[in-house]
């Protein structure tokens, strides 16, 4: 039998961990408890002892969901350092002399630095029709350079090209007026890769946990003034996985 790794804790934990009936991962899933080490505890459970490629695409997405609902749990309650899904250690000892004793130093700063927080995604993107008639009002020499230019396909890259670049400019200067609006409530924010042509915004946003409900009022003023120009996608409660950056 091995042992999955979840995540990491302080210890003695505001919350009970064990004995709660909270099940992990595995078929049957086995009970989680928990592995200390001076003032951290990782969050664990005993799982069959076989590589995750030898388990079938079913079983290994109910295991996901496993994994990410018992960490959801744990962020709904106290501070929780989350680990992704598929760290296993060959027994409890190994967790504590290869992660819990040589990362302690690391383990307890982001405990301290992320205490009380939560992670929330939030995605925001132009609404095509209206972006494009905005740069146009804003940028009349597109229209007249492109009529004087005729159709031919160079002057379309053109004029596409040019299209883009003042697209852009609003895409930095309306990211930057956005998270001023939310900057009261957030610890930190961290920025990831667009995922489609006209997302203006994919980040990570660092929450107090006590300030959800003013951060929720926040982003319904931003969606009330961009309704129509903005579409707003916000996913979380989270595990603060983009704030924790632990080697071992």
């Amino acid at each position: 039998m091995a042992t999955h790794l979840y995540g990491v804790i302080r210890y003695p934990s505001t919350k009970p961990i064990v004995g709660q009936g909270r099940i992990g991962v595995g078929d049957p899933p086995s009970v989680v408890k928990l592995v200390r080490h001076r003032s951290v505890a990782a969050v664990v459970s005993t799982v069959p002892d076989i590589h995750a490629d030898a388990q079938s695409p079913r079983r290994l997405r109910h295991d996901l969901k496993a994994h990410a609902a018992l960490l959801n749990a744990l962020t709904e309650e106290q501070t929780v350092l989350p680990f992704r899904f598929g760290v296993v250690f060959p027994d409890e000892q190994s967790v504590i002399s290869r992660l819990l004793q040589p990362a302690y130093g690391r383990l307890s700063e982001l405990l301290d630095q992320l205490d009380g927080a939560i992670e929330l995604t939030l995605r925001a993107s132009y609404v095509e029709q209206q972006v494009l008639q905005e740069v146009v009002a804003e940028n009349p020499r597109l229209v007249s350079s492109s009529g004087r230019r005729g159709r031919n396909y160079q002057a379309r890259v053109d004029l596409g090209q040019r299209v883009a670049r003042a697209i852009e400019a609003k895409q930095d200067h309306d990211a930057k007026r956005l998270l001023a609006a939310l900057r009261p409530v957030l610890r930190s924010v961290r920025f990831n890769r667009p995922t489609k042509e006209l997302m203006l915004l994919n980040a990570s946003l660092l929450v107090d946990r006590s300030d959800l409900q003013q951060f929720d009022r926040a982003l319904a003023k931003i969606h009330e003034a961009q309704q129509g120009r903005i579409e707003l996608d916000c996913v979380g409660p989270l595990p603060p996985f983009s704030f924790v950056d632990v080697q071992f």
